[in-house]
């Protein structure tokens, strides 16, 4: 059980994982699972594109000695629902698996409401990875383009390249004001700027999507409403 504590980052799918789809809510997660006090039980603070989140369960292992994992996921935001997991940790993938409902006992049916997988991959490069569907489709090609950008995105870093720095200034500048308008008050967002925050928020690490996601809550606090 000790290999699956740490650090773990990845995202919400839909459809059983037949294709990807990430909700403007939702932007790649980070959790940190350790041990909890009582038997087989574990916890995890997280943080996302809508603040931070808290993580309860416990961990089992079954007759061939696979590690089943199950946990509650709530959130410091008050609009969203818990989430609740059921999965398992894939020793030879690295990977932490399973499904995700409202309710606990939807996760334990075949029509969750979608998967989830948490890998160790960095941030900076597992917003390149390709979805379950890309991987389904076509898995060595869709690797290879995984590989190819993760380098690319490397030789832009470490070269301290302006494109890399206008990126996340502009995402920076875009996510914000889209946030509070999707989130709190403000003319509702056409289709184009939906899926333009949804593209955004599905290349933001965690950390920068909590940033703004702090951001975007200071700058509501901080403005006066006519009601």
């Amino acid at each position: 059980m000790s290999r699956s504590l740490g650090h773990w980052h990845g995202y919400f799918y839909r459809g059983g994982g037949d294709y990807c789809w990430r909700d403007t809510r939702f932007s790649m997660i980070t959790l940190v699972l350790v041990p909890a006090e009582g038997e087989h039980r574990i916890k995890a603070n997280g943080w996302f594109s809508s603040g931070r989140c808290a993580v309860t369960g416990s961990w089992s292992k079954d007759e061939n000695g696979v590690v089943k994992i199950n946990f509650k996921m709530t959130f410091d935001d008050v609009s969203l629902f818990s989430v609740f997991f059921n999965g398992r940790f894939d020793t030879e993938r690295d990977v932490l698996t399973g499904k995700w409902a409202y309710s606990a006992e939807d996760t334990e049916t075949d029509y969750p409401l979608g998967v989830i997988e948490f890998r160790r991959i960095p941030p900076c490069y597992l917003s390149l990875y390709p979805s379950i569907q890309e991987l389904s489709a076509d898995k060595p090609r869709a690797l290879w383009q995984f590989v190819i950008a993760a380098v690319q995105i490397d030789i832009r870093r470490d070269h301290w390249s302006w494109s890399y720095f206008t990126q996340r200034r502009d995402d920076r500048e875009s996510v914000i004001p889209l946030l509070i308008r999707s989130r709190y008050f403000g003319c509702m967002l056409t289709g184009e700027e939906e899926m333009a925050l949804t593209a955004t928020l599905q290349r933001l690490t965690p950390a920068d999507a909590c940033f703004y996601h702090s951001k975007a809550d200071l700058m509501r606090a901080n403005t006066c409403l006519h009601v």
